[in-house]
């Protein structure tokens, strides 16, 4: 089954991102050659995708140049997680999100990357305060 993405040639989720990035996202693209300096920001003591020209620094107007390697919350999306009512759901931005479907797999990836991010992320902050 082909991604509807790719079929709609839609690129609404590369627009303006806010992707958060792990450090394993950060440490796969960064074996591809990138320096950290050109894909990630610091936003808010999160390490976020940065945007060149209104998206994605990876998205060539076409497509994403790293299509395989992309981050993790790039490959679940449009999943996300609502922090209010603690619950998996579709963004929506996504125009196209009905065509998709929530798995408990995915489910599970997503709980398990966002604890993975919030962990890294106050680790470093713990660290900083040592």
């Amino acid at each position: 089954m082909e991604n509807c993405c790719i079929v709609h040639k839609c690129i609404r989720c590369c627009v303006g991102t806010n992707m958060i990035l792990s450090n394993g996202d950060i440490n796969r693209i960064t074996k591809l050659g990138f320096g950290k300096d050109f894909f990630v920001i610091k936003r808010n003591g999160w390490l976020q995708l940065r945007n060149k020209n209104g998206r994605c620094v990876f998205h060539n107007g076409t497509g994403c140049t790293i299509y395989l390697y992309r981050p993790k919350g790039c490959k679940l999306y449009p999943i996300t997680y609502d922090k209010d009512k603690k619950c998996a759901i579709f963004d929506k931005e996504c125009p196209y999100r009905n065509e998709f479907k929530i798995s408990i797999s995915k489910k599970r990836q997503l709980l398990t990357l966002i604890k993975t991010i919030e962990n890294e992320k106050y680790s470093i902050k713990e660290a900083k305060d040592l």
